[in-house]
């Protein structure tokens, strides 16, 4: 006989994690004690247990990280979809308990795909990424600053951060390249991006980290992901002029980078933009339909080859 499979729904905050199956209802400290007394309340649970939670701004990152290791099921489920099926089941209310309700029947109804191994590597290595990012922009926001010093003390100061700061991203450049490499689907995907030309380590682990479904999509859906799809803004007789917008802006801001360097290396894809140079479009065009030709070509290098009978 099958064992039942019982949900439970967590609304994970910065200080409590609130926990509902059914009619029980249980808070716990959104910390390391917290969580061993969540997993040990689940553990209680007649039949197997499925946790459905959802993004919190990484707040539940820690939370699936111990669930995940006490061998409990786990499922991450988009914000918007939890709440367009309360507002469908007529739940308007929302404090966090009722959030945790809403978890848990969203989660008996819909069902959803619990996180796999794959999805746990590619969430660290997003969580890497991020920190890259944040400490590149530290260091152009320092840098930029340590010019306009003028006091000896506080430009020595600045030098000493600016210093730390490019010492923490090596050090994270080599967690990137360490995470990636354990992983032997992320190090397969790595490798078929870094072999075009002008997608360097760098691009490849951005890609990895923030577009996952890349090699899912087709060239309209991949492009409008990233946001170097271009929108009508037509209405009546007016034609207007058509603009990117939306997607995700640090895939975007990579993108132009990497076509950049595309523009003047690839082979195919100089020839694409100086086509479109030749043809009397504007350079930030050309280079927008570069990025966009580039993350085509970088999605179907990611598809998976066709199984040949």
């Amino acid at each position: 006989m099958k064992e039942q499979l019982v949900y439970c729904g967590v609304d994970v905050a910065k200080a409590y994690l609130d926990a509902a199956i059914g009619k029980q209802k249980q808070r716990f400290a959104n910390e390391a004690a917290g969580q061993r007394e969540l997993i040990k309340w689940l553990e209680q649970i007649e039949g197997e247990v499925q946790v459905i939670c959802e993004p919190s701004g990484g707040y539940e990152r820690v939370l699936i990280g111990a669930l995940t290791r006490a061998r409990i099921k786990v499922s991450l489920v988009p914000a918007n979809r939890v709440r367009q099926f309360a507002r469908a089941a007529g739940i308007l209310a929302k404090t966090d308990r009722i959030d945790a309700e809403v978890l848990c029947a969203f989660g008996e109804t819909m069902r959803p795909k619990t996180l796999t191994a794959s999805n746990l590597e590619q969430e660290q290595l997003r969580e890497l990424e991020s920190q890259r990012r944040h400490l590149s922009r530290l260091l152009v926001m320092e840098q930029n600053r340590g010019a306009r010093v003028g006091d000896s003390s506080v430009r020595s100061l600045n030098h000493s951060l600016v210093k730390q700061i490019r010492k923490q991203i090596e050090r994270i450049d080599l967690l990137i390249k360490n995470q990636i490499e354990q992983s032997q689907e992320l190090a397969a995907k790595a490798a078929k991006l870094t072999a075009i030309s002008a997608v360097g380590a760098r691009t490849a682990a951005l890609l990895l980290a923030q577009m996952p479904e890349l090699g899912e999509l087709n060239r309209r859906e991949v492009a409008a992901l990233a946001g170097v799809a271009p929108f009508n803004r037509d209405s009546g007789k007016l034609r207007g002029k058509r603009t990117i917008f939306g997607g995700r802006r640090a895939v975007r801001t990579g993108l132009y980078m990497a076509a950049l360097v595309a523009a003047r290396h690839n082979p195919i894809l100089r020839a694409f933009y100086q086509r479109l140079r030749s043809g009397g479009k504007p350079a930030k065009l050309a280079l927008t339909a570069t990025m966009r030709k580039l993350l085509i070509v970088l999605n179907s290098a990611l598809k998976p080859d066709p199984i040949i009978a």
